[in-house]
């Protein structure tokens, strides 16, 4: 791995295998630069440059329109191969929304999305997953986590590029399809859950790693509002969020 990886900082980070959500956020989030109220921090309170970051969510998004096409094409049933076409279609139509973003302020998406490469395509390995369930529990994992975070830094963009990108994370959500399928197949097959349990503890920390880079930048430069708070009170929000989805799947997270 090359680039953002060679920080020391971030190969600790990305060693996540036995560690819990919380401890993986612990290590991922010391001494990043956003501004703190009282003893909380704010995410909205981070003023991102838009082309980078619309470009990492963009790239992210179009990772997550071929993964959800590769799990339609092994779809084991009719039902879940609707399903999953209406999540394609979802994740599909999210991503225009952003390249469009883009092209209203004449960014150019692929240079937007270049700096990011390496890493978003490291983020879609680590997510593959060993079989047909893992891949579903993937694209719902990943999709809650980066879809949370986006929304809480969507507001430090300018007024009219905010509303675009919040309404452009928030007009459609694939949870419905992809609980309705996790939940079926657990109920078939209940060793599953062990399983799956454990995979997406592991998801979480590489999802963590790309919010990272988007209040970061992916050289770590730290393009971030000034301070030295900790970010772990912001990020665990997003973190309970996610441990409230497995548990309605009957997962630990």
């Amino acid at each position: 791995m090359g680039g953002v990886f060679r920080a020391p900082r971030l190969l600790t980070v990305v060693k996540w295998f036995d560690r819990t959500p919380r401890d993986v956020t612990r290590q991922l989030l010391r001494q990043h630069r956003v501004p703190v109220v009282g003893d909380r921090v704010l995410l909205s309170d981070v003023r991102p440059a838009l082309a980078p970051f619309v470009g990492q969510a963009l790239g992210l998004e179009l990772e997550l329109v071929a993964k959800a096409g590769r799990v339609l094409a092994e779809a084991p049933s009719l039902e879940s191969r609707v399903a999953l076409a209406e999540v394609v279609r979802i994740h599909a139509a999210r991503a225009g929304a952003f390249a469009r973003i883009l092209e209203g302020e004449h960014v150019d998406a692929e240079e937007a999305m270049r700096p990011f490469a390496e890493t978003t395509r490291s983020f879609a390995d680590a997510i593959a997953g060993a079989d047909w369930y893992e891949q579903v529990l993937a694209l719902h994992v990943a999709s809650g986590l980066l879809v949370d975070f986006f929304v809480s830094i969507a507001p430090g963009l300018p007024e009219d590029d905010q509303d675009a990108m919040l309404r452009a994370l928030r007009s459609e959500t694939t949870h419905p399809h992809l609980v309705h399928l996790l939940q079926r197949a657990i109920v078939a097959t209940p060793r599953l859950s062990d399983r799956l349990a454990v995979w997406g503890r592991r998801i979480v920390g590489d999802a963590l790693l790309q919010m990272y880079l988007a209040v970061n930048g992916p050289d770590d430069s730290g393009r971030a509002v000034p301070s030295q708070p900790r970010l772990e009170p912001a990020f665990n929000d997003i973190v309970a969020s996610h441990t409230r989805r497995m548990d309605e799947l009957g997962l630990t997270a």
